[in-house]
Order: structure tokens, then sequence, then C-alpha cells
């Protein structure tokens, strides 16, 4: 199988899974979520982790002030790792399909596919957006999904391509871009 089309395959893996991938997070009974996050790194550029946002973690970063208050909201890294779950957890040969896919495009070609699979984590997120997912988790009123990564910069626009115009215009409204 070529590059882009094991591409294309863990994309439509990511569309059919991510749902169940996040019900094996175990949340409290007062949990609220507030954002999924895909996580895309340098070793897993498709999809590393995807993070759950809990609403009383976010509470207390708005009351905390930081300095860099939007990068810190927007930080999956800063949510508990209870709320973490790797999507090989419901698809085991995702991670394998992520390593050959790494393998196959070597050092050669990383800038090039490196956005490629950026452009497929906003294309799930985007869609995934669309559907309604009380039925799946407990989610605030303003709930995305967004594409993430280390140099993530929300205040230069990085969560638009994830997110539809409507949803940012609520997270503008209540400050949280």
């Amino acid at each position: 199988m070529d590059k882009d089309q094991l591409l294309k395959e863990m994309k439509q893996d990511m569309l059919r899974d991510i749902l169940v991938a996040v019900k094996e997070i175990q949340l409290d009974e007062s949990d609220e979520v507030c954002y999924v996050s895909l996580l895309g790194t340098d070793y897993e550029p498709v999809l590393g982790l995807i993070t759950l946002g809990i609403k009383s973690y976010r509470d207390k970063m708005i009351q905390e002030e930081h300095p860099q208050a939007l990068w810190y909201l927007w930080n999956s890294g800063e949510m508990p790792a209870a709320y973490q779950v790797g999507l090989e957890k419901v698809i085991p040969s995702f991670q394998e399909k992520q390593e050959k896919f790494v393998e196959l495009i070597g050092d050669n070609e990383w800038e090039q596919y490196w956005e490629a699979c950026q452009d497929v984590r906003f294309e799930v997120a985007l869609q995934l957006n669309s559907l309604d997912w009380t039925e799946v988790l407990p989610v605030t009123p303003d709930f995305v999904l967004y594409s993430d990564w280390e140099a993530l910069d929300v205040e230069n626009g990085d969560l638009e391509r994830s997110i539809p115009k409507e949803k940012l215009l609520l997270l503008r409204e209540t400050g949280l871009i």
C-alpha cells in the first residue's frame, strides 16, 4: 500500500472510531466535556492522543489568569492523562499503520506529509464537529473538536480549519478564543 492510500485509510479509521475511542475514557459523574483534541506529533503525525477537555479543569485555568491564557486553555497537555486515549485502544492496527506511514515518508518528504496529516486532522475534526455529541458524552454548549499539535497558535487562527464558523463565533463571544 502506498503512503497516500495508507493516509486515506487512517482517515477513515479516525472518522469511524474516534467516537468509540472517547467512550473508553472514564468520566466522573459531574464531568462535562468542552473539547476533544486530536493531537499530531513528530512520531505520530496522523494521530497520537485523543484528549478530552474537561470543563471543571478549564474553569480553573480561566480563574488562574495565565499570561498566555489562550495557549493554556487549548493546550491538551494541561488536561490530566486520565482523559486521554489512543485510537489503537479500539483499532489495534492503527499504530502499525501509522508506523508504516512514517517509515514510507522518511525524512525527505516529512514537511509535505506533515501538512497532509494536518489536513486529515482538520477534515476529521470538522466532520466530527457536525455530529450530535450529546449521545456520546456529556458536553458543554461550546463543545468542539480540533486538530492539536505542539506549535498550535490559537491567537493566530489555528483552530479555524477544525471548527465550523458558528462554533467559532460562540467561542469568540464567550472569550474562549
